[in-house]
């Protein structure tokens, strides 16, 4: 069993009702894969849900996506990997956003697949990613 934790594009992307990430998510629960995401990621998923002219409608998407997609608590041993981490990349010169630090974490916390189209992911060792939508 592969676990696949979702960045915000793909959250979105899902919303929108993008037929590869349906039929990716289909495909990976039928093959009894485990598909979440993260609390910090679903903050910023909101707040481009509050920009939106259509709220109420894509609240309501979000409820029937969550029914799809498990929402990953982050405990002690996240934070002491996202200070590892925060470290490690300093380190390099990198910054990432603390969503995205928390992410890449929680991501080899679980040994799970990192879902972004974010290149800034690639500074970070140990994290395997991928996409499911193509990058411009």
């Amino acid at each position: 069993m592969t676990q696949y934790l979702l960045d915000t594009n793909h959250l979105g992307a899902a919303l929108n009702h993008n037929p590869a990430i349906g039929q990716k998510l289909h495909d990976l629960r039928l093959r009894g894969d485990r598909i979440g995401t993260c609390v910090p990621a679903l903050c910023e998923l909101q707040a481009g849900l509050m920009r939106t002219a259509r709220r109420q409608r894509n609240q309501r998407r979000l409820q029937s996506l969550l029914k799809q997609v498990r929402v990953w608590p982050l405990d002690l041993k996240t934070a002491l990997l996202y200070g590892e981490l925060f470290h490690e990349l300093r380190q390099k010169g990198r910054v990432l956003s603390q969503i995205d630090v928390i992410l890449a974490a929680l991501a080899r916390q679980m040994n799970a697949i990192l879902v972004s189209t974010d290149r800034d992911f690639e500074a970070v060792s140990n994290l395997r990613t991928e996409s499911w939508l193509n990058r411009s």
